[in-house]
């Protein structure tokens, strides 16, 4: 089979040039592979089109060829992003439909000469950080099966970590391109707002969202992202670059030196149901990034405040910001779904069409009003103000690119447990899914742009009866503490909501009371600093000496016997749909 390392950018261009592949033979190997796979893809490809495409780019000219820098190189596309002659869904069997048109995003990846390899799984409507939200079955963490990929775009970063094509398409409007990237050890990009057209991708909330790539390197991820640049001004996406910050650069710097900060201790805490052996390895993940930092030239600054950014998280999805779920698909919701009697069953909060937990993040859009709406862009107004003076201070801002790895048991069963009319009340719930994105639903809000990179391995072990803290993020605005230099464990204030032992359990019973999965950082700055960011990202990579995937790490997947149970609707999945469940 072929290997994560053979399928960078610049691995498959040298395989092109010398004759040992062909984009022929490359993909056929490919599309066994991916057709061999379970939950990945939503619509698999298709052979004989695939080789139809590879017939085509083989004809032309090595003139043509060079002209295009893709040329021959296989990815795969989100499926809440248009692919012509493929169905997009958005992970819900009755929405799907067949676009006319590609999305410009993957029109300029195919004008590079690119070959699409299908439609990955995704979180229903983006509704998720952790990949277990779809009805087409739950795709498998590439290092342990046990464990979330993440989400929304979650198989898409399991294409890529597992070898099925160089690259994928995702969307990242609250991490869903980052936390993924993160959790499979492989490379996130998240432009700034802008950057790449979203026209052709279902939104999510529109004003926010942005296509990301996930790649096996930050160099290819920049790549691909300098493909994707778009220079119509008269796309509704479009924006004014700030070209003060488009020409920043580390790499080209005489010094290569950088300022970085990262949260305060309160704002790091890990703690969960993998209890204190877990919180430990990930503080030492972190003590273990900030010194890689100072390695590449980094210099920390202890006077910043992290608290406009994590209030700012609270805000995206804990105020009237959640409307834009709504309008985004508003056509399809208030289109009652054909034959449903009595009238009163269009109600959202009991659509059928859709998995309970994305009814019960939609359905909360009724408890805002216009009034909420302006409210809500006047605190965040005040909160990017406080943000920008931060900001001033650094170059690079530091987080944990999750911090917390669950197993698909622990939100599954916090799911199926919730009280559904607390999940429809309007009121923000604190779930498993929400601190996911404590370090991520930020930063579209603050208008900034990202790179999430693999910084190290944790093993998830027993837990040895020490002391476990909180699970619940600091109360917004809290005072930082003093020694800022110093990464230590958060004061803990309340029980785990989840079993530690019943995590030990879980693992012991599946036949590894060990796992092994992946830590990565994200490197976060202003939009428009895009490639600044991105080369001090492919220095700390270098620094790290990891590459993509479990491969990359030097990790051999734990896989269990049997599947994990899909998500369940009440609708036939794969209806009116040629790639059904895979």
């Amino acid at each position: 089979m072929v290997s994560t390392e053979e399928l960078t950018l610049s691995a498959v261009k040298e395989a092109y040039a010398s004759g040992k592949l062909t984009p022929t033979a490359l993909c056929q190997r490919l599309v066994e592979k991916i057709s061999a796979s379970h939950a990945v893809f939503i619509t698999k490809p298709r052979m004989a089109e695939v080789m139809e495409r590879c017939k085509f780019l083989e004809s032309l000219t090595a003139e043509q060829r060079s002209a295009m820098p893709l040329w021959g190189v296989p990815f795969a596309v989100k499926d809440n992003i248009d692919v012509a002659g493929y169905p997009t869904t958005c992970a819900c069997p009755d929405y799907s439909y067949y676009p006319d048109n590609h999305a410009r995003v993957v029109a300029a990846l195919l004008e590079a000469g690119g070959i699409c390899l299908g439609k990955t799984n995704l979180d229903q409507f983006a509704c998720g950080l952790v990949g277990t939200r779809t009805p087409y079955g739950i795709p498998s963490n590439s290092f342990d099966d046990r464990f979330t990929p993440g989400g929304s775009s979650s198989g898409s970063a399991v294409a890529v970590a597992e070898g099925m094509v160089t690259f994928a398409l995702g969307t990242d409007t609250a991490g869903s391109g980052r936390v993924p990237a993160g959790q499979n050890g492989i490379v996130g990009i998240k432009p700034s707002l802008g950057r790449w057209s979203t026209v052709g991708v279902v939104p999510a909330c529109y004003t926010l969202d942005c296509p990301s790539v996930f790649a096996l390197t930050v160099e290819d991820g920049a790549a691909i992202g300098t493909l994707l640049e778009n220079k119509d001004v008269g796309d509704p996406t479009w924006r004014q670059r700030r070209t003060e910050y488009l020409s920043k650069s580390f790499a080209s710097g005489p010094k290569k030196k950088f300022r970085f900060a990262v949260p305060a201790p309160q704002y790091m805490d890990f703690s969960g149901p993998g209890g204190e052996p877990v919180r430990k390895a990930m503080e030492a993940a972190m003590v273990d990034a900030v010194k890689k930092l100072r390695s590449i030239g980094g210099e920390m600054v202890t006077d910043f405040d992290f608290g406009p950014f994590a209030e700012t998280a609270i805000l995206l999805y804990g105020g009237a910001s959640v409307a834009e779920r709504y309008s985004g698909i508003r056509s399809f919701l208030e289109a009652r779904a054909p034959g449903l009697e009595p009238p009163e069953l269009a109600d959202l909060s009991i659509d059928q069409r859709l998995l309970k937990v994305t009814r019960s993040i939609i359905a909360k859009t009724e408890h805002w009003s216009a009034a909420d709406v302006y409210e809500g862009q006047q605190t965040l107004a005040n909160l990017r103000g406080a943000a920008r003076r931060e900001l001033e201070k650094i170059d690079v801002l530091i987080v944990p690119t999750a911090a917390y790895n669950y197993t698909i048991r622990e939100i599954m069963a916090e799911e199926d447990e919730q009280d559904y009319g607390a999940m429809l009340s309007g009121r923000a719930m604190v779930t498993k899914n929400a601190f996911l994105g404590r370090f991520t639903n930020f930063v579209n809000l603050l208008d900034m742009c990202g790179v999430s990179v693999p910084s190290t391995v944790l093993k998830l072990g027993p837990e040895n009866g020490a002391g476990v803290g909180s699970t619940a993020p600091p109360a917004a605005g809290k005072k930082q503490r003093k020694d800022k230099n110093k990464i230590e464990p958060a004061v803990s204030t309340e029980p785990v909501p989840a079993s530690v032992a019943d995590r030990a359990e879980h693992l012991a019973n599946t036949g590894n009371p060990t796992a092994t999965v992946p830590f990565g950082i994200t490197l976060l700055a202003p939009a428009w600093t895009d490639n600044y960011v991105a080369e001090i990202a492919a220095a700390y990579e270098k620094a790290t000496g990891l590459k993509a995937g479990p491969q990359g790490h030097g990790v051999k997947p734990y896989k269990t016997i049997g599947v994990i149970r899909p998500r369940k609707s009440s609708l036939a999945v794969g209806k009116n749909h040629p790639g059904g469940a895979n």
